[in-house]
C-alpha cells in the first residue's frame, strides 16, 4: 500500500496530461487550392480571405502586434500562379526554395503542354515566409493566394511544462525502482515506469513535431499554364441551420453514392451465384418424392 501511494504521488505532476495539442501536419501531399485556408484551433489567428487574398503580418512582427521572437507561430499559405511553362517554372520555383534553405517536400505534375499544371508543396524558414511567397508571385501571373497564421504559443509552453513534470515523474519511478527489494514492487515499477517512458516520449514528439511546425513554413503552390483554367475557390459553408442542413445533404448524398457503389459490386456476384442457386433449388424440387393421394 505504501508503494502505490508513493507512485500516487509521483505522478501527481503528470496526471494533467488530457488537454489535446493543436492538430499540425508537416509537408502534405498535393492540395486543392485555398485548403489553407481553414479553421484553425482556438487562439489561432487567421486572415479574412473573403476576396482570395489575405495580408500577411510584416516579418518581425504578429497579427497582434507582439513581437515574432516572443512568440510560436505557424505560417501556412497557398499560392497560385500562372505561367509561360509549368516544367521550367516548377524548377525555377524548387531552386528559390532551396537557396532560401527550404525544401520541397511535394510534387505532383501533368504533362507539360498548355494546360499543364503542377502541384507542390514546398517548406521555408519561418522568417523567409513572406519573401520567399513574393519571389513565388513574381514567376508568373498571381491568380490567387490565401495565407494565414496558428498563434501556439500556449502549446508550446503546455508542452514544455508537461515534459519536464513527466521527466521528473519518471526520474522519481527510477529511485524508487532502484529501491525496490520484493518480486511484486519490481514488477509493478517496472510497468509504472514503461508507461510513464511512453507518455514522456509521446510528449517530446509532438513538441518535435509542433516546433518543425514553427521553424518551417508550409507553403502550398499551384502553377497552371497559359491555357489551363483557374482552380476554383473553395466553397464557403453557410453557418448556422443552413450550414448543418449542407452538410446533412451531403453526407446523405455520400452515404446513397457509397450504398449504389456497393450494390454495384455485389451485383455481378449475386447474378452469377443465383443461377447454380436456381438450379439447385429445382433439382431439389424434383427429388423430393410426391405424397400420396388421401382417401
Amino acid at each position: 500500500m505504501a508503494l502505490v501511494g508513493l507512485l500516487a504521488l509521483a505522478g501527481c505532476s503528470s496526471s494533467d496530461s488530457g488537454s489535446e495539442m493543436p492538430s499540425s501536419n508537416g509537408a502534405a501531399a498535393p492540395f486543392a487550392p485555398g485548403e489553407a485556408d481553414r479553421d484553425l484551433s482556438a487562439g489561432g489567428a487567421k486572415g479574412d480571405a473573403g476576396n482570395g487574398y489575405t495580408a500577411v503580418p510584416p516579418e518581425g512582427v504578429t497579427a497582434t502586434g507582439g513581437p515574432v521572437e516572443t512568440r510560436s507561430i505557424i505560417y501556412r499559405g497557398d499560392i497560385t500562379v500562372r505561367v509561360e511553362k509549368v516544367g521550367e517554372t516548377a524548377e525555377r520555383l524548387k531552386a528559390l526554395v532551396e537557396t532560401s534553405g527550404g525544401f520541397l517536400g511535394a510534387d505532383k505534375r501533368t504533362a507539360d503542354s498548355g494546360e499543364a499544371q503542377a502541384w507542390l508543396t514546398v517548406r521555408v524558414p519561418a522568417k523567409q515566409f513572406s519573401s520567399v511567397l513574393e519571389q513565388i508571385a513574381k514567376l508568373g501571373t498571381e491568380v490567387g493566394r490565401n495565407t494565414n497564421t496558428e498563434d501556439v504559443t500556449e502549446a508550446v509552453v503546455d508542452l514544455d511544462t508537461r515534459i519536464a513534470a513527466q521527466k521528473a515523474s519518471v526520474d522519481s519511478v527510477r529511485r524508487m525502482f532502484a529501491q525496490a527489494k520484493q518480486l511484486s514492487e519490481v514488477v509493478l515499477l517496472e510497468k509504472e515506469l514503461s508507461s510513464r517512458q511512453a507518455e514522456l516520449a509521446s510528449l517530446e514528439a509532438k513538441k518535435r513535431n509542433l516546433d518543425n511546425l514553427v521553424t518551417l513554413s508550409t507553403i502550398n503552390v499551384v502553377l497552371i499554364g497559359p491555357h489551363a483554367p483557374a482552380p476554383e475557390p473553395p466553397k464557403k459553408k453557410a453557418p448556422g441551420f443552413l450550414g448543418g442542413l449542407e452538410a446533412g445533404w451531403d453526407a446523405f448524398l455520400t452515404t446513397v453514392q457509397v450504398v449504389l457503389a456497393v450494390l454495384g459490386f455485389l451485383l455481378p456476384f449475386l447474378v452469377a451465384l443465383s443461377i447454380p442457386a436456381g438450379l439447385l433449388i429445382w433439382w431439389s424440387r424434383r427429388r423430393r418424392p410426391t405424397p400420396p393421394p388421401t382417401a
